[in-house]
């Protein structure tokens, strides 16, 4: 194994070119990877709090009394989409307006205009963009109900911007496998052209594929492990600037990004794998 290392840092130190292409190659994507892995990871999660926040309010008619109040109300508990029902009456409503925008107008008005009305929450199931439409579609078949308000469109103009960051990070992690085999294979065969006399040689001593191929492996593995430390510090050291300047915009630990190290490694032994296969 010692052997295998030598000589690793010894091919490498012959195709220094190559080799320092194949490490930069590998960070830059892997470096697009983490930052549109960690942009989808944030929109996802912000997705699941809008999902908990986003509620449907429904007013209630005027022309009906408590008793057909609290009738409607057990009818729309009773649904499976809803969680849960809170009642706000009509004094309620006043009170809480009068708060936010004074009580000047209440006093030019003989009776109070503001209706009852219903908040109510879904199941996490109906917390969708879909969920809430057809529950909302539901609820305005109902009779005693006025207006159904729900505000979905911020979830689902997020949830197209989800879809189109994860479609983004795997055409990325195409492109990371595919560039990792390029530039890592390309290097392995200039190594291996170098030393093709020596390769000749061993084998002509008997020496087995296995060996002869260790240190491949290695170099291989060190361009992408190099890789993705490179790609880790660029993604690590971003993602702490962004923080510093706009604390709690991202929401995903960073440590997450530790993942770039051992996803350059693994593309690394791939990359070699498939070098070793083609040109030993």
């Amino acid at each position: 194994m010692i052997y295998s290392i030598k000589e690793a840092f010894s091919g490498l130190s012959r195709a220094k070119v190559s080799f320092f292409i194949s490490v930069f190659t590998i960070s830059f994507l892997l470096f697009l990877i983490g930052l549109f892995g960690i942009f989808t990871l944030n929109v996802n999660q912000l997705i699941k709090v809008l999902h908990a926040k986003v509620d449907i309010q429904i007013f209630v008619s005027n022309v009906l009394d408590d008793t057909e109040i609290a009738k409607l109300g057990s009818i729309i508990s009773g649904m499976e989409q809803v969680e849960k029902v809170d009642f706000i009456s009509k004094d309620a409503a006043a009170q809480q307006f009068q708060q936010e925008f004074g009580s000047e107008l209440f006093l030019m008005l003989e009776e109070n205009p503001l209706p009852s009305s219903f908040t109510i929450k879904l199941t996490e199931k109906y917390r969708t963009e879909e969920g809430i439409k057809s529950v909302a579609q539901k609820l305005e078949g109902i009779d005693g109900i006025d207006e159904v308000q729900y505000h979905s469109e911020a979830l689902g103009l997020l949830t197209r911007f989800s879809k189109i960051a994860y479609i983004i990070t795997t055409i990325l992690l195409l492109l990371v496998v595919s560039g990792s085999l390029f530039v890592i294979s390309n290097t392995i065969r200039l190594i291996v052209i170098a030393r093709k006399d020596i390769i000749y040689t061993m084998r002509l001593v008997g020496a087995t594929k296995r060996f002869i191929s260790q240190p491949f492996l290695i170099e291989g593995m060190i361009q992408g492990l190099l890789g993705g430390i490179f790609a880790f510090l660029f993604s690590y050291l971003i993602v702490k600037i962004v923080n510093f300047k706009w604390p709690g915009i991202i929401f995903i630990n960073p440590d997450y990004l530790y993942i770039l190290i051992i996803a350059g490694l693994l593309f690394g032994y791939i990359s070699s794998k498939f070098a070793i296969k083609r040109y030993l």
